[in-house]
């Protein structure tokens, strides 16, 4: 029988730990294959963000399109995001849609609704296809994912998403910097409208409130047909609910002064962020140009501490 002495021992302890802190540095974030799209898991394993590109099974979603983040989780594991909830089934986790938007090229003038909604344009053979998702770049800090989507009508291509999502985990939050490249062999415009693009969807199992740099708010519910009841323009809103499990859970987005003016089609009934890029007048792209928009969204694990986002604003705006 071999006897260890203590110098052994200390030894072996030591370099197990080295080992074991040589793999936690060694670890990165990573990009797996989901039945309905691929999901980000982070280095300690814990899903970050699953991208849908089909409809999951048993999900009521309306409209033709499921691309869209869900579930987003907060750095423990917390999911924040809802997808067809029963007040509005064309919600889908965080997403970009466009619900009234027209194609013109040689004389001939296509519209369009990708968000589902239907009350301004056909939503019917418009749809969103992905192309293709990957990890553009990943570390043990932060992961780069790349997704090409067509946005299509009957079939037909009609404009090019070219979108990149950078991720980090810190402060008590996933942090997600996305930025939104359109392109199109047509000329586009986005009409004018109280909500549409860019939406973050939340759950809303719990008790909710809003806050933006002044504090809570209390405002009246924007109306989806009114443009002039949509909150004012800031550099940030957040949603905090207190689930019934008992937990808290955070969310907000983040302008970026690159994109053009927007209010925000916010409502104390329907839990979602939505920065709307058309409310002031059209937004027009001509063929050939690329239209980008950006924005940080987050989720964070309890209320967001005081400062966190005005420092994290200042931060992105300067980005």
């Amino acid at each position: 029988m071999m006897l260890i002495n203590r110098r052994t021992f200390l030894g072996a302890v030591g370099a197990a730990v080295a080992d074991a802190s040589l793999e936690a540095q060694n670890r990165a974030y990573i990009l797996e294959p989901d039945p309905n799209g691929k999901t980000l898991k982070s280095p300690e394993g814990r899903v970050v963000f699953t991208y849908l590109v089909r409809k999951p099974d048993g999900i009521p979603l309306a409209g033709n399109s499921a691309c869209c983040l869900h579930p987003v989780n907060t750095p423990s594991g917390e999911r924040v995001t809802d997808i067809a909830p029963p007040d509005h089934r064309d919600h889908r986790g965080i997403f970009f849609a466009w619900q009234d938007v027209e194609f013109r090229r040689g004389g001939e003038t296509i519209h369009g609704d990708f968000w589902g909604w239907g009350h301004f344009a056909p939503t019917e053979g418009r749809s969103i296809v992905n192309r293709h998702i990957s990890l553009a770049a990943a570390d043990a800090k932060s992961a780069d994912v790349a997704i090409g989507n067509d946005w299509e009508i009957e079939g037909r291509k009609m404009m090019d998403e070219a979108s990149t999502i950078h991720v980090t985990q810190n402060h008590g939050a996933t942090i997600l910097d996305l930025t939104y490249r359109f392109t199109s062999d047509y000329d586009v415009t986005i009409e004018q409208n109280a909500f549409t693009g860019f939406a973050y969807r939340a759950r809303k199992d719990g008790k909710w409130y809003y806050s933006d740099a002044d504090g809570k708010v209390t405002r009246p519910d924007s109306k989806s047909l009114v443009i002039e009841a949509n909150w004012p323009a800031r550099d940030w809103y957040s949603y905090t609910i207190t689930l019934e499990n008992g937990k808290t859970v955070a969310i907000a987005v983040i302008d970026h002064p690159t994109n053009p003016p927007s209010t925000w089609h916010e409502s104390m009934q329907l839990t979602y962020l939505n920065p709307c890029v058309s409310v002031s007048k059209p937004v027009n792209i001509p063929a050939g140009k690329t239209f980008t928009l950006r924005y940080r969204a987050l989720a964070h694990d309890g209320e967001f501490p005081e400062g966190m986002l005005n420092k994290m604003a200042a931060e992105w705006r300067r980005a």
